[in-house]
């Protein structure tokens, strides 16, 4: 695949992100064929990613340089892409100038041949850029900066940051990763190793079960849990598994029901699975409806890692930034209230309930909680103590980037006799 075409797909996609809000996952499957090399599609993936993670910044750049911002909503999108070259992976001058302008004839922009030109020239040239608003200087949509702001007076910039940065490989391991991954352990969580970038596919102790990819944060939940022979454990929002893996890595003496609404998310359940030689029954249903799936056999514990803004995984899908609209967290608050009462219902008395998230957003973390103790009396939170992250009003909340790790929220509920 040549670099045109390359950055030709580059530049749809991201258009399609931005403008259409579609997944960027699902938008490169249906926009990639199967048949393409491996280098061009890191290469379209490198672009994509990059350019969207910056784009409210590297847009900014641009628009400095002209009198009014374009109409063509596409052409935007090329010559921030073309900021992406230069200012993030430092492709030379002349090469995003020109590829920028070959880009444009291949999407029938040959029109705007000049205007690219001059604009790319004039904004590859400005030293020490300042942005014109905290969007642009953050790259985060207003409403994101606002909430953030709000909920983590403190700690705001640093979350923000973090999320423009590129994510580092962290790794769960049954014993200490081989030297030449040059492994760094979490400073708390066991099992959890930052390595270097690279296909996880081909490291030796993949395939066989040994180590899988999980980010630090996430291998938390496991080990809150700290699952005891012969308990029945009910993991309520399952997919793609690395919980429900981790769970049985820990104790496979265990009886765990995996649960995912959607069928072929249910799948990649059932893979990991197998590569680690661990069982689990899985379910596909709703957890809200438990009418649909529950014997009336209740839990010792359920692990409920409801369905989120996702705002804490920023740096992972940048397109969330974009997919994401200020109006979505009612429905999702919805849910997890409705997820939540659901939980308790099928939890037995004395057990516990373990909430969690990939949020940094409080309404869906600490708020949720405290609106969930005041119409559930029966249950009481089990105060969790750890150095990385920060104690809520309810739970802790791993911010975005500490120990270079995700962030993620968590609340640990007992419930007890009325």
């Amino acid at each position: 695949m040549s670099k045109q075409t390359t950055r030709t797909l580059a530049a749809q996609i991201t258009y399609d992100v931005v403008y259409k809000k579609a997944n960027l996952s699902e938008t490169f499957k249906k926009r990639i064929k199967s048949n393409q090399s491996a280098d061009a599609k890191s290469s379209i993936k490198s672009l994509c990613y990059e350019t969207i993670r910056h784009y409210l910044y590297l847009e900014d750049m641009w628009l400095s340089c002209l009198q009014k911002k374009p109409k063509d909503k596409l052409l935007g999108v090329i010559l921030t892409q073309g900021m992406a070259e230069f200012h993030v992976l430092n492709k030379p001058e002349h090469a995003v100038v020109n590829e920028a302008i070959n880009t444009a004839k291949k999407l029938n922009k040959r029109w705007a041949s000049g205007l690219i030109n001059s604009c790319l020239r004039k904004a590859i040239k400005i030293k020490d850029p300042i942005a014109s608003n905290e969007k642009a200087q953050y790259a985060h949509p207003q409403w994101w900066l606002d909430t953030v702001k709000k909920d983590w007076p403190d700690n705001w910039q640093q979350i923000l940051i973090a999320n423009n940065h590129k994510p580092p490989l962290w790794i769960r391991s049954k014993n200490t990763p081989n030297a030449n991954l040059s492994p760094e352990p979490h400073s708390h969580i066991i099992g959890a190793y930052k390595i270097q970038a690279q296909d996880i596919t081909q490291i030796s102790g993949f395939q066989n079960g040994e180590i899988s990819v999980q980010d630090a944060s996430a291998q938390l939940a496991a080990q809150i849990l700290n699952p005891i022979n012969g308990e029945k454990i009910l993991d309520a929002c399952a997919a793609p598994g690395g919980k429900t893996c981790h769970l049985l890595e820990i104790n496979s003496n265990i009886e765990l029901q995996a649960l995912e609404l959607y069928p072929n998310r249910a799948k990649k359940i059932t893979e990991n699975l197998q590569r680690l030689n661990v069982n689990a029954k899985i379910i596909v249903a709703d957890a809200k409806n438990t009418e649909e799936w529950f014997n009336g056999e209740k839990f010792d514990k359920v692990l409920l890692d409801a369905p989120c803004s996702a705002s804490g995984i920023v740096r992972r899908h940048p397109d969330i930034k974009f997919i994401r609209q200020a109006e979505d967290l009612k429905d999702i608050c919805k849910d997890q209230q409705e997820l939540l009462k659901a939980s308790a219902k099928v939890l037995k008395v004395g057990g516990s309930l373990l909430y969690a998230t990939c949020s940094i957003f409080a309404e869906e973390n600490s708020n949720q909680i405290k609106k969930f103790l005041k119409t559930h009396p029966e249950f009481n939170e089990i105060k969790l103590e750890y150095t990385f992250a920060i104690n809520c009003e309810h739970g802790i909340q791993i911010l975005s980037g500490n120990e270079d790790a995700d962030g993620f929220y968590y609340s640990y509920l007992k419930k007890n006799e009325i």
